[in-house]
């Protein structure tokens, strides 16, 4: 892997900056399935120190409406966007950017248990975009799944859920045609199940989880022919083992190993080659949580993919990754994170490519109706080239965002937002920029 020379000089800068962008929701940038649980999280944060009046006149959480021994959250948001490059037009091109309106249409119904023990969360969410400028932007992307977990002891549980997701693919990111003539769409099966469990000082995890992604095929044109995208369907398989030892309270050494299994329905594919692969990590860190205030988990370990075609090169690079919690004042979180992972390319110049990201989530409740959000992070994608390809592709994304909310009462919310974007690539006429305004408008039970 031959690394950019100019690569912790770009972190730095890219770090400094964090805090200068405004934090877009969910639904305007690329989406996450929802997981499962497993042994819950024990933090205590700040507490809050004042009368049992006051905190009842600032609590503007929803209250959902009971349902048995359930409780139903409903949330229905209505977003208006404004996106000065929705076709991710490079910079240098000579094509000029198309600038659309976009409206969102965001329901979610959130089914949540109000057990002492044991848990069972159902869910069903949509994101539907209306593109003003272009009817071939619009997608519809659906959720809906359960997770839970059974309490067999204090310290003693099994977890699982599943999921059934209808995605599609952010013009500009790695996996993304330039070419394609509309947004690329997928359905993806999720499921998981696993094991915790704590003898005194020692904790074990055992987690099984299963991916199955279908793609839908897409035009590159209306007379072009289509982007073969039915070559990426595929069914992923993950194992993980992972113990733990607490050697003094709040301070926990690990070690987890994990398999991969990747497994693609059509084989060979359209250019002829086998991407089925195997591969493995092991890695090692530390926990340590400060009562609350800071809380902070690393780990380093190593990772491998192999492939089944053996013209394809091995991936053989180290990993590492951090999640971070700092709460100093009651009204503020700083969480970092750090994160390394080998991910398949659906480009035809590229088997895989190793994504590297830095980033941090701020969040900052001005008053207990007002709060105001900021991410940033600074990511790189490294590609692993096809037999024959002589450039190795290396690109580098800097994403900022963030928002401010404000809740007139526990059922309303509405706020504006903003979020800019930038890839840098090695290959020529690859460069990007793009900015969106969303002004936010919800309702909620």
């Amino acid at each position: 892997m031959v690394m950019d020379r100019t690569f912790l000089p770009r972190c730095a800068v890219g770090a400094s900056v964090l805090f200068v962008g405004l934090g877009l929701a969910a639904g305007t940038s690329a989406q996450t399935v929802t997981g499962s649980p497993g042994a819950p999280t024990v933090r205590q944060e700040r507490p809050y120190t004042g009368t049992p009046s006051a905190r009842a006149a600032e609590n503007y959480d929803a209250q959902g409406v009971r349902v048995g021994s359930f409780r139903l959250f409903p949330d229905l948001e209505l977003d208006e966007v404004f996106n000065d490059n929705i076709y991710a037009t490079t910079n240098g091109s000579g094509t000029p950017k198309t600038a659309s309106f976009i409206q969102l249409i965001k329901p979610t119904l959130d089914l949540r248990s109000d057990w002492n023990n044991h848990m069972l969360n159902l869910f069903a969410r949509g994101a539907f975009g209306i593109y003003s400028a272009s009817s071939t932007e619009d997608y519809q992307d659906v959720s809906a799944g359960f997770d839970g977990r059974v309490d067999i002891q204090r310290d003693w549980n099994v977890y699982g859920g599943f999921s059934f997701n209808h995605r599609h693919e952010d013009r500009g990111t790695p996996n993304v045609t330039t070419s394609a003539f509309a947004p690329t769409q997928y359905n993806q099966l999720v499921g998981n199940v696993g094991y915790y469990q704590r003898f005194n000082r020692l904790n074990v995890r055992l987690d099984g989880r299963l991916d199955n992604f279908t793609y839908f095929n897409n035009g590159v044109g209306p007379a072009q022919g289509v982007v073969q995208n039915s070559d990426r369907d595929r069914t992923e398989f993950r194992e993980a083992a992972r113990f733990g030892y607490e050697f003094s309270p709040g301070y926990q050494v690990w070690t987890r190993g994990s398999l991969n299994q990747r497994d693609y329905n059509t084989v060979p594919d359209s250019t002829g080659f086998n991407r089925n692969s195997n591969g493995w990590d092991v890695v090692g860190g530390v926990a340590v949580d400060f009562g609350g205030i800071t809380s902070v988990e690393a780990f380093a370990g190593y990772i491998q993919q192999n492939y089944s075609d053996s013209r394809f090169t091995q991936v053989s690079v180290p990993t590492f990754g951090l999640t971070g919690y700092w709460n100093p004042i009651r009204e503020l979180m700083f969480k970092p994170f750090v994160r390394r992972t080998v991910e398949d390319s659906a480009l035809t110049t590229a088997v895989a490519y190793i994504s590297t990201a830095f980033g941090a989530d701020v969040n900052y409740q001005v008053r207990p109706n007002i709060e105001f959000d900021v991410h940033g992070d600074y990511s790189l994608a490294d590609y692993l080239p096809f037999p024959g390809v002589t450039s190795q592709r290396y690109e580098q994304y800097l994403t900022l965002r963030a928002g401010l909310l404000y809740r007139p009462t526990p059922n309303f919310y509405v706020g504006p937002s903003y979020q800019f974007m930038h890839r840098t690539s090695n290959q020529p006429v690859s460069d990007y920029d793009q900015n969106m305004i969303m002004l936010r408008l919800g309702a909620r039970l």
